[in-house]
């Protein structure tokens, strides 16, 4: 049973080694440096950040690493004890923010490696040179914060002394500094690596709602601390908003997995079909025109046989990419299924929309593949809607379109097929409006 155990021990640590060596050397560079940074800085430039503390630091940091196990714990609970690789918050952040405003700058060091070894014993599983990065970027994003207190505090380690307007001011420069360093460095992260291996970290930052998560925990934290500085006994209330904050962030994860496709971090169609219906409606009461592309990747079958599923599904997520690039904010882009996407351009006539799948067609024919080093093409079918037709249903349109998708398949592929709902101006009824090709 022993040599068994230790045997997989050993095998695990291989598989983690291997893991951290086979990720490009820019990022290997980077994860490196910022452990150095993490383990020296906080020690080397102790004076930069805050040095007084309110209470003994030994005791305040003890209680920061307990609330973190009981942080994590109470995620386990909401979440039915379920081992997770790719939470979408850990609010592991809290600690380290809230360690940098009341203790000296060394302390973050244990405070936050603490919390993330229990974290990681009770179940959040991602690759350890991940987790270990991920902490040191912490340490540097909460000695970051720590300076930008120590600067409008100076020595003062009450943050609600007098009115409490500068402990404010300190709390939320740190919390913007912490984010802005934190969110700058795990960009580096998820943009040197192969974009397969970071689907999930990319997708996270793009999301809207995870800087609304992350900053509203960093200001708890921030209150944690004023709480702790003027009246530590009313720590005590701040437990149950914490536990709220964790079924916020809870519910916003469920959410998200149900209306975003986990490969590629677009909509999943049924729900694009659900708002892309709110956006005709809105293009309809404006009288506004509006359009659908349907794009497919071509002969994607033969890609996958000569270069396997996973390189396939980079290739996927690079397409992905390059398809919410090259459109608007509020355009709307959905995996389709397989190796087709959806795309709604609200208040665009149909010749607006064949230039942009024209765009999107070369932007994509242009991309290399990371891993493969190939090129793939796509195929476009545009159906447009203007705003003498507005009465033309959702799901007529998307047939459309994906007629003409086949007729740029029919064509040669590599091209855009665009065909348009017309209608005089003062037509009486849709009988005169038909669909009329722009190949």
């Amino acid at each position: 049973m022993s040599a068994n155990g230790d045997s997989g021990t050993a095998g695990a640590d291989t598989a983690e080694r291997s893991a951290f060596s086979a990720t490009p050397l820019r990022v290997q560079v980077l994860i490196v440096a910022a452990i150095a940074v993490a383990l020296v800085v906080p020690f080397a430039l102790a004076d930069a950040g805050r040095t007084g503390t309110a209470h003994q630091p030994i005791l305040t940091a003890l209680l920061l690493v307990l609330l973190s196990a009981l942080n994590v714990e109470l995620g386990r609970i909401a979440e039915g004890g379920l081992v997770d690789s790719q939470r979408p918050h850990k609010a592991l952040s809290a600690w380290a923010f809230t360690s940098a405003l009341l203790l000296p700058t060394p302390y973050l060091v244990p405070v936050v490696a603490i919390s993330y070894a229990h974290a990681r014993w009770r179940g959040l599983r991602v690759p350890l040179w991940k987790w270990v990065g991920s902490a040191a970027y912490l340490v540097i994003a909460g000695f970051v914060a720590g300076v930008f207190a120590a600067f409008v505090m100076g020595d003062e380690t009450n943050f609600v002394h007098g009115n409490g307007f500068s402990g404010t001011v300190a709390v939320v420069l740190a919390a913007v500094a912490f984010l802005a360093v934190e969110t700058g460095l795990f960009h580096l992260s998820a943009y040197l690596n192969h974009a397969g291996d970071e689907e999930w970290l990319r997708r996270t930052l793009r999301s809207r709602s995870f800087y609304t998560t992350e900053a509203s925990v960093l200001l708890l934290g921030g209150l944690f601390a004023a709480i702790w500085t003027g009246g530590p006994w009313f720590v005590l209330l701040v437990i149950p908003v914490y536990g709220l904050a964790q079924r916020a962030a809870l519910h916003d994860s469920l959410r998200e997995q149900a209306e975003v496709d986990d490969k590629t971090g677009l909509l999943r169609f049924e729900s694009w079909r659900r708002l892309a219906v709110l956006g005709r409606e809105r293009c309809i009461a404006r009288r506004q025109p509006w359009s659908i592309a349907f794009v497919d990747l071509d002969y994607f079958k033969r890609y996958n046989d000569a270069w396997g599923h996973l390189v396939g599904d980079e290739a996927l997520v690079v397409v992905a990419d390059t398809l919410r690039s090259q459109v608007r904010a509020d355009d709307l882009i959905a995996r389709f299924g397989g190796e087709e996407f959806c795309v709604f351009l609200p208040a665009t006539p149909y010749d607006e929309a064949s230039a942009v799948a024209e765009r999107l067609r070369r932007a994509i024919a242009e991309a290399v593949m990371p891993t493969s080093g190939e090129r793939v093409t796509v195929s476009v079918g545009v159906a447009g809607v203007t705003q003498h037709e507005l009465g033309v249903e959702l799901a007529e349109t998307m047939t459309q379109a994906d007629q003409a998708l086949f007729e740029a398949k029919a064509l040669g592929r590599d091209r855009v097929s665009a065909r348009s709902y017309v209608a005089p101006p003062d037509a009486p009824d849709r009988v005169e409006a038909v669909w009329v090709s722009a190949t």
